[in-house]
């Protein structure tokens, strides 16, 4: 048979067995599909899988990494989902990773810039590139967390946007209810947000302000929520939050609304290849 026969052949054979053609590192981002309208729950808390998980709040000290933070505990999620125990992942690898993609060196960034990082290099462990106190531009990661990050690839973790950032809009009905689906699925939304400028808390809820209080801004993990008719927009967010002491907090609903960047979910597949092949 000649060569380009016996390759076709081995084609057809590979896809109608629903194998993949070549290993894929991790999907490019995609919305999320949309569902019907459903009755959700009062409330979701994620807080105690993350719990389980050994998942624990962190703080990012004195850089600006929130976003990075951020997005590493939406993959320890996934990953902990897709393997089910939690393992610490670490932050200083993925900002590295991004720094790998073309944009500079830069400590923190975009989630989106996180991802094609992730895409590209994985996640190693925390315990193989422990988060560091300084920034330092000419650290890199050692062969053996390459390694260890590079498995975390054939989880075939996909990413979901329900906002594309755009710092002059929050959200639309369609977006809110979304991420509130989403949570209420079991996954945690990232989110940046315009935040205060001096921020004020009252009973743990960051409390409304207007538009020339705010600055562009800081990224938290949303993983619950909470209708509540007394708070405005008729309801809060839980978030994790790695400013400052690292506790959790929660945020009313119109604040969402009104000063929400961007919001991205990681997935994990129990069965990844197949659901590739089957082209979801």
């Amino acid at each position: 048979m000649p060569l380009k026969q016996r390759y076709l052949s081995l084609t057809l054979g590979m896809l109608g067995l629903g194998l993949p053609l070549s290993p894929v590192a991790a999907a490019e981002p995609q919305p999320d599909k949309p569902s019907a309208p459903q009755q959700l729950p009062a409330q979701v808390d994620l807080r105690p899988r993350l719990k389980d998980w050994g998942l624990a709040p962190r703080s990012q000290g004195d850089r600006p990494t929130c976003s990075v933070f951020t997005f590493t505990g939406a993959l320890e999620f996934a990953v902990a989902r897709a393997r089910k125990h939690g393992e610490r992942l670490s932050v200083d690898f993925l900002n590295w990773a991004a720094n790998q993609t073309g944009r500079g060196t830069r400590d923190g960034g975009l989630f989106s810039e996180m991802w094609d990082g992730f895409a590209r290099h994985g996640i190693c462990a925390e315990e193989k590139m422990p988060y560091g106190a300084k920034f330092d531009p000419a650290r890199s990661p050692g062969p053996n967390a390459r390694a260890d990050a590079k498995e975390k690839l054939a989880l075939g973790l996909r990413l979901h946007w329900v906002k594309k950032w755009n710092v002059k809009t929050g959200l639309s009905d369609d977006e809110f209810a979304r991420i509130k689906r989403t949570l209420n699925r079991g996954w945690p939304v990232c989110g940046g947000f315009r935040w205060p400028k001096q921020a004020r808390w009252k009973d743990h809820v960051l409390q409304m302000c207007q538009a020339k209080d705010v600055f562009d801004g800081h990224s938290v993990l949303l993983v619950g929520y909470r209708d509540d008719a007394g708070q405005p927009g008729g309801g809060t967010f839980i978030f994790r939050n790695t400013e400052g002491d690292g506790r959790d907090g929660n945020m009313p609903y119109a604040y969402a609304r009104a000063y929400m960047n961007d919001a991205v979910w990681v997935q994990s597949e129990v069965n990844p290849s197949r659901t590739r092949a089957a082209g979801e």
